[in-house]
């Protein structure tokens, strides 16, 4: 199971999967989805749900270093 931290820390990956080719920025302290910056189409912007559930799941499955 996944920590706080390691979910927060995977919230742009997680976005980059959900809305490729997007504009955003993830602002300091990182921590969570509010720090998110959305600057393109609000359309196109994950909703929160979706985004931690994809960052929950990038966080319990790591992609292994090679």
């Amino acid at each position: 199971m996944a920590t706080e931290q390691e979910i927060n820390s995977q919230i742009g990956n997680a976005t980059r999967e959900l809305a490729p080719g997007t504009t955003w920025r993830y602002n300091e302290p990182g921590d969570g989805y509010q720090c998110l910056e959305w600057m393109d189409d609000p359309a196109l912007q994950p909703t929160e749900d979706a985004t931690m559930v994809k960052a929950t799941e990038l966080a319990n499955n790591p992609t292994p270093m090679p």
